[in-house]
């Protein structure tokens, strides 16, 4: 597996976990579990890590800065 598609894989993985960890926060519309807060920050700083680190690929890999990458999106 090359490197980009592994840091993809990562992203995916880290996204699961932080939707899981979001259910437990949030289990039903109507009530939030405080006792599952910290849990759930980790899962989203660990899942914004992997982003940064596929971005920072991707942005390595082209040449190209951030902002540019960003520029894509729209």
């Amino acid at each position: 597996m090359t490197q980009g598609r592994q840091l993809v894989a990562g992203v995916r993985e880290a996204a699961a976990r932080h939707h899981i960890a979001w259910g437990e926060l949030v289990p039903t519309p109507h009530a939030v579990n405080r006792d599952a807060e910290a849990a759930e920050d980790a899962a989203y700083a660990e899942m914004e890590a992997a982003k940064q680190r596929l971005r920072d690929h991707i942005c390595d890999f082209y040449g190209i800065s951030s902002a540019e990458l960003g520029s894509l999106v729209r």
